[in-house]
Formats: structure tokens, sequence, C-alpha cells
């Protein structure tokens, strides 16, 4: 076992490495008797192929189907018990579970975690049934237009590269999913190499390395494991599909964006602000205020551990869908040409920062920052480093970034809904 401490006057993340390959991270906060706790699996659609895209997303849901030691019900009642929030979400790099707890249910909240997360038994009527749930969510995803919009669309712009599959996996390579082979693809990946496990509140480090050195005793010596992802390539294309239901046309235009660990994903958070984050950024005040073109218009950026897209979003009229790219088009080629002002980076930087400050309130949020970190950048990084990069941004830098990124020759856009000739 190897502890590895990081506590200083700023940093007070403890990490301590066992002979598993588990990695443990907890930031101990005393000032109020509860925690969030934690186990993050290497892995998510990203990690995934064509045959067996949305494995790990039915999988996320069979942890709650009964372990070796507890059924179903027997999960529902201990998490009632606890009177904790029991829950889980898989990504396209991520798949986490957590429970959220007060001080005392330490030992029964991280006992119930560690069944699940490892001793899953995955029975065979309720794999039939989650599997139909599972369809079932897919349909669902597939009839809301913002969800259809943006997956199709991750889907063309990542061609090739499991970047672009749905988390939740298309109806056809899941509908044959049989309960073994999923069985079998759990017990192969979900081992403590391949995991971090992270607590964030009144926990003591040293009692929760305990417990863990008590669960995983039985398990090889191994080192932890690291993200293994073939690099994508974020495809320039014009692209649309048609969906007769819709009146109006969902529009998405997008540029390859910055990765999860880039230098520059703080001051490009400012960048993103100005071009389209809120109500006084430029696409607002001209796409809906100046114009009138839509009523949601908006710009957000989606970063990776390798990559990164950086998108704008908006729900138009078919006919006015030249009209609203030629806009777009026209702000961020003033943007690069002109520079923004003074007051507008006065604006974005108090908007980003009480944004990070209140984003990390609660403890499963403080929890999934360190645990980012740790898998991510390899490091804690401290909220301070984050507002002081934010604060330092001076007009120069964010110009440099308008220059350089949000390249009009290199764009993709993607329509949806009721789409009328556009070239």
């Amino acid at each position: 076992m190897m502890n590895e401490s990081m506590m200083n006057d700023e940093v007070k993340v403890q990490k301590t490495v066992l002979n598993c390959g588990l990695v443990v991270i907890s930031e101990y906060i005393p000032f109020f008797p509860s925690f969030a706790l934690s186990y993050t699996l290497r892995a998510g659609s990203r990690a995934e192929t064509e045959e067996n895209n949305g494995i790990h997303h039915l999988i996320e849901h069979m942890l709650f189907k009964g372990t070796r030691k507890y059924d179903l019900k027997k999960i529902a009642d201990i998490s009632d018990r606890l009177g904790g929030k029991l829950n889980a979400f898989t990504g396209k790099e991520i798949t986490q579970f957590y429970i959220k707890a007060i001080d005392e249910h330490l030992p029964a909240s991280f006992d119930i975690l560690t069944e699940m997360v490892m001793h899953s038994t995955f029975p065979e009527d309720e794999f039939i049934k989650e599997k139909n749930v599972a369809v079932q969510e897919i349909h669902e995803a597939e009839d809301n237009p913002d969800t259809n919009a943006f997956e199709t669309f991750y889907q063309k712009v990542f061609a090739g590269n499991a970047l672009g599959f749905p988390v939740g996996g298309k109806v056809e390579p899941v509908s044959s999913f049989q309960r073994d082979m999923v069985y079998d693809f759990y017990k192969n990946n979900y081992t403590p190499d391949n995991m971090v496990l992270a607590a964030v509140g009144k926990v003591n480090h040293r009692e929760l390395v305990e417990l863990a050195e008590q669960a995983f005793a039985d398990f090889p010596d191994k080192n932890p494991k690291d993200f293994a992802f073939p690099q994508p390539t974020f495809q320039h294309q014009f692209f649309h599909k048609k969906n007769k239901s819709l009146k109006q046309v969902y529009v998405i235009i997008g540029f390859t964006g910055l990765s999860v660990v880039s230098p520059d994903r703080h001051r490009y958070m400012l960048l993103n602000d100005i071009l389209g984050a809120g109500m006084s950024s430029r696409l607002f005040q001209k796409i809906r205020e100046e114009k009138g073109l839509a009523y949601t218009v908006s710009s957000f950026t989606d970063a990776y551990l390798d990559c990164g897209a950086h998108l704008t979003y908006s729900i138009v009229e078919p006919k006015k869908v030249k009209e609203y790219c030629g806009a777009v088009k026209e702000e961020i080629t003033r943007l690069k040409e002109q520079g923004i002002t003074e007051e507008e980076l006065i604006r974005a930087r108090d908007s980003i920062k009480s944004f990070m400050i209140l984003s990390l309130e609660s403890r499963v949020a403080k929890m999934r920052f360190i645990v980012n970190n740790e898998l991510f950048l390899k490091r804690q990084l401290i909220l301070q480093e984050i507002i002081d990069n934010i604060s330092t941004a001076a007009i120069n830098d964010i110009n440099q970034l308008f220059k350089h990124y949000l390249d009009l020759e290199e764009m993709s856009i993607f329509l949806y809904g009721g789409v009328r000739k556009y070239k």
C-alpha cells in the first residue's frame, strides 16, 4: 500500500493506492456531519465497440438489481434507512456510483456501495426486464428532439470513433445482449485497479482506507490502470436530418474545442461566456434581442480527455436558418477582428468565478471535482488556482483565443427537424 499525502494549507485531499490498484482519495470537511462516497470506473461509452455500445449503461442499471448479500428490495431498504441518496450515471469516459449519507453511516454506506459495484449477480429475470427498460430509454431519447439532435451531431462529427457513440447505445445491439456476455464484461472490467474510491465530507481517510483494505484483501496486486481511448478526429461538414413532425429546426454549429487538461481551458470559459453563455452574451443580444431570429440560443463547450468541441445551439424557423447561421458567423468574425471589451471581460470573470464557486457547494459536486482531478489531471487542483487563472486573464489573452479557435473554415453545421434547402 502506498500513501501519498497531499495535505497542506490549501489542498486537503489525501490519497492512498492499495496493493490491488484501487486509488482511494478523500477530502475532510468537518463543518457538517455528512459525506458523499463514490466509486468511479475509468470507462464509459467511449470504451465500447459498435457491437457492445450501451453495455456500460446497462451494467449501471444492473448493479441496483441484487448482489451476493442483498436483493434489489434490500438495497432499496438499506438506502432508505441510511437516509441517503444512492445513485449512478454513465458518461462517455467514466461511470460513477455514489451515495450521500450522514457520517455515522460510513461503514454501512461503504458496504452497500462496494457490494453493488463489486459483487452484483445480474439475476436473469431482472436482466431481461432491465434490458427492456434500457431499450425504452433509447426510444425516449430518440423521441426527444434535443437529445436526438445532439446524439446525431456527435455520431457525425466523431464518426468512426467511440466518442460519437450514444451513452445509452442503440436499439439493435442492446436488444441482442445476453446476460452471460454482459456479466462477463462486468467481471472483467469492474476491477479495483480500474476504479477510484472517493469521499468528501466528515470522513476519516484512515478509516476509509481500512474499510477498503478489508474489502479488497483477496484481489491480486496490480498497478492502477489509465485511460486508453483511440484518438478521435473532429470532422467538419454540413449535414441534416429530417423530422417532418417538427415545425422548427434545431441548429448546432460546432468547432474543435479544448480538452479537459488544456492549460487554456479556464480562460476559454471566458471566451464562451462572452460569445453565448448568457443573456448579455454577443449571440443572445444579436440573435434574440436585435434580430429576433430565435427564442433559444446559447453556446457551450464539451471537454474530454484528449479533445473537445465548442457548440452553438438554437431552435429556428426553417425559413430563417440561413439568416441565423449568417448572423452567428458574422458575430464570430466581428469578435475575431475587433476583439472584446473590458466591460465584457469583467462581466465574464464575475460570471465564471461565481459559477465555479457555487458549483462546488454540495458534497457530491466536490467529490466529483476531486475525482476528475485525480483521473484527468493526475493532481489535485485547488479552486483558488482556477480563480486566479480567470482573474488574471487579460483582454489580449481572450482575443488570442478567439483568433486561434472558432475557425469558420473548419466548422460543422447540423440541422434537425423541418429542414428546408440551406445550401
